[in-house]
């Protein structure tokens, strides 16, 4: 970057939801970042403090509400100087607007950026099956989104999701990434039976288990579409 270029806008992430979550987001920003020196990459700051109470429970009303420790964070990633931020967790966008509310600084959703990245495919797809947890599905936030933009949108049976889905994911956390791979093309596969014409992965966890896996539809990842939202926020004027 030489002395006439304009500097990229500093940036946030909310992690810590898991901890993991954060790194991976923070790794696909530095993978969509165009750059081919050092000075040229992303002032990116992660808030990556696990210690928030259970985002799923709380949206099924099992727990209580992330919003505090939220809130600490995100007004943490402002007094740092960053001028947007992003949250790292699928889930916690439950509270997006209440988060976004008690801050001064813009919050990117990533159903908006997934949703826009739908869009741009070579080939529209009018029948979207979505993967996450069962506190996204409930949240809702996805299907209002692509609902919205004119997508269709169908989800596990409640078989599938408690066979494939939250054993996919169960297995990442443990770190077994591989053993992940099988009730993860078992949950994409029920869904392009039923007509999905493209999967949403809206659950961190989910890429990982996708990796290497064989489906007859194309699979877009939530996260890498927020971490492309971000990189176009800290390089637009």
């Amino acid at each position: 970057m030489d002395a006439k270029t304009t500097p990229p806008r500093r940036i946030g992430i909310l992690g810590g939801m898991g901890p993991a979550a954060a790194i991976d987001l923070q790794a696909k920003v530095l993978a969509a970042t165009p750059a081919t020196t050092d000075r040229e990459h992303l002032p990116v700051v992660v808030w990556n403090v696990p210690q928030v109470p259970d985002r799923v429970a709380a949206v099924l009303g099992r727990g209580p509400s992330p919003v505090p420790e939220m809130l600490a964070g995100a007004r943490a990633l402002e007094a740092a100087g960053c001028e947007a931020f992003a949250v790292a967790c699928n889930t916690a966008h439950h509270w997006a607007d209440e988060l976004a509310a008690g801050v001064g600084i813009p919050l990117l959703h990533i159903a908006d950026a997934a949703v826009a990245a739908l869009a741009r495919l070579p080939i529209r797809p009018m029948r979207v099956g979505l993967l996450a947890t069962r506190g996204t599905l409930a949240s809702g936030f996805f299907a209002e989104r692509l609902a919205r933009q004119g997508f269709e949108w169908l989800v596990p049976t409640e078989e599938e999701q408690d066979r494939f889905v939250a054993e996919a994911i169960a297995r990442v956390k443990a770190g077994d990434a591989a053993g992940a791979r099988a009730p993860f093309e078992a949950a994409a596969r029920a869904l392009a039976a039923r007509g999905a014409e493209a999967i949403l992965l809206g659950c961190t966890e989910l890429p990982i288990a996708a990796e290497g896996a064989r489906l007859p539809v194309p699979v877009l990842d939530a996260s890498r579409a927020l971490a492309e939202a971000l990189v176009d926020f800290s390089l637009r004027r």
